[in-house]
């Protein structure tokens, strides 16, 4: 596990624990209800998860993905060191729109909770969001963050945290 000196690389990475943590929740209750029959709509688990999801998607995925695409990937680009944002770039337009089909099923089941076939929708985008993120996160976790605590400057550092603050 490495440690991050940077301000913007320890709250990307902190960002990950909470995206990793949401997805581990959800992992359990398609565990505990199984891919066939739909959860009882009055679960507090459920209902709170939802909005997590809701929220994750929102706030954390799309402006998370959005500063990196924005701002970080061409401060690589301008270093050289573009293939991973390549990589990860392709990976955000796969998860994105899986993630805000997620969100919006989220959504419908807050209003009207699951029946059987919904259920089986949000369970199948679910685990394969959880299966993409998580890959997704080990690659910036592992290329990324260390990458831009080698290139970052202190002051290019406070800056992109101003701008990731606004942003959010």
């Amino acid at each position: 596990m490495f440690s991050f000196d940077r301000q913007i690389t320890r709250t990307l990475h902190e960002e990950h624990l909470v995206t990793i943590s949401i997805l581990e929740r959800l992992e359990g209750v398609f565990q505990k209800h199984g891919p066939k029959k739909a959860p009882p709509g009055d679960s507090a688990e459920i209902t709170e998860l939802l909005g997590d999801i809701i929220n994750l998607v929102a706030c954390d995925v799309t402006n998370h993905f959005s500063f990196e695409e924005e701002k970080l990937f061409p401060l690589l680009g301008a270093m050289g060191d573009s293939p991973i944002s390549s990589i990860l770039t392709g990976e955000h337009r796969v998860i994105l729109p899986l993630g805000n089909l997620l969100s919006e099923l989220a959504k419908m089941a807050r209003s009207e909770g699951f029946n059987d076939a919904s259920w089986g929708q949000f369970r199948k985008g679910g685990t394969e969001l959880i299966e993409r993120m998580i890959s997704h996160i080990q690659k910036e976790e592992m290329a990324l963050l260390p990458m831009l605590e080698d290139i970052l400057e202190e002051d290019t550092d406070a800056q992109l945290m101003m701008t990731y603050s606004e942003m959010r």
